[in-house]
């Protein structure tokens, strides 16, 4: 005769198969969310881009060859423009800058604006700057970098009468570009002021000198424009911050993780330590200007 606690071993087994027959839905549900998530968390950690995920191979040819390919489109200066010697600009600059941070020879690739995305796609480009906005469109396999630049819309004021904020407008006269960004915001904060006169011109630089002239309170025009008329009539102020955000970025391929971090953590430095705002005074300056077209 076997000993009772032999039996009852024996038993239990028995007991839990039984169980688990008469709970086999609920058992069959949990199974069924063990595996999903499961496949989940694998898929999270393994598809492209992920940390355990493909190989970025643009960053292992960039460590082996040491050089960076950037998509560039030389057509609107200050940003980017051809020269006979090489491709001049904000943009240009700060494509090099990135490339000597990383300690790689920057080759610049000019194309035009409407295959920017399909030189990224294909692998032509490593990167893309060429006053690039966020699009919801193709951010499934594009990285957008932080801004480099915003060329939106910014306030210009008197420097003895400043406003700071289009709140501040009620009851006074707008000067803007006629059907620029800064034209539709003024439409809009006509309905939300009591009292908002606007008065449109046929360029940023005509609805600043109405500025100028006591024709109007402020004007609403883009930042570059802003920049320069006010570097040579300093008797008008920028407010700080633009009242219609305009923002450009840097465009990656989100499954060259590893380059995205390295470029994020390079801007992030260049805005710290002034080499950006350092990038943009030396364009953004009307000796410069003078001197191109000299």
């Amino acid at each position: 005769m076997q000993p009772p606690d032999t039996r009852e071993a024996r038993r239990q087994p028995i007991a839990w198969v039984r169980w688990a027959w008469a709970h086999r839905r609920m058992l069959g549900i949990v199974l069924l969310v063990v595996v999903a998530l499961t496949a989940l968390a694998l898929y999270r950690l393994t598809r492209p881009g992920a940390r355990f995920g493909p190989i970025d191979l643009a960053w292992h040819r960039i460590q082996i060859n040491r050089d960076l390919y950037v998509g560039i489109d030389p057509s609107y200066p200050p940003f980017a423009e051809w020269t006979p010697e090489r491709i001049e600009g904000i943009e240009a600059d700060i494509a090099r800058e990135i490339a000597r941070r990383l300690d790689v020879e920057p080759q610049l690739l000019i194309m035009g604006y409407d295959g920017l995305y399909d030189s990224l796609y294909t692998g032509y480009v490593d990167f893309v700057i060429a006053g690039l906005r966020y699009s919801a469109t193709q951010d499934d396999w594009v990285h957008y970098s932080q801004p480099y630049y915003d060329a939106g819309q910014i306030l210009v004021t008197p420097l003895d009468a400043p406003l700071d904020d289009m709140s501040q407008l009620d009851g006074k006269t707008l000067a803007v570009e006629l059907a620029s960004a800064g034209d539709l915001a003024a439409q809009r904060w006509q309905r939300r002021l009591h009292v908002l006169n606007v008065n449109r011109f046929m360029l940023p630089d005509d609805a600043m000198q109405a500025v100028l002239n006591g024709e109007a309170d402020a004007a609403l025009v883009d930042t570059v424009s802003a920049r320069l008329y006010t570097q040579a009539h300093p008797d008008l102020r920028m407010v700080a911050h633009t009242s219609v955000p305009d923002e450009y970025v840097i465009a990656m391929r989100d499954a060259n993780y590893r380059l995205t971090d390295a470029v994020e953590g390079i801007l992030f430095d260049m805005k710290a330590d002034g080499t950006l705002d350092a990038i943009l005074d030396r364009w953004l300056t009307l000796d410069t200007l003078d001197d191109e077209e000299h």
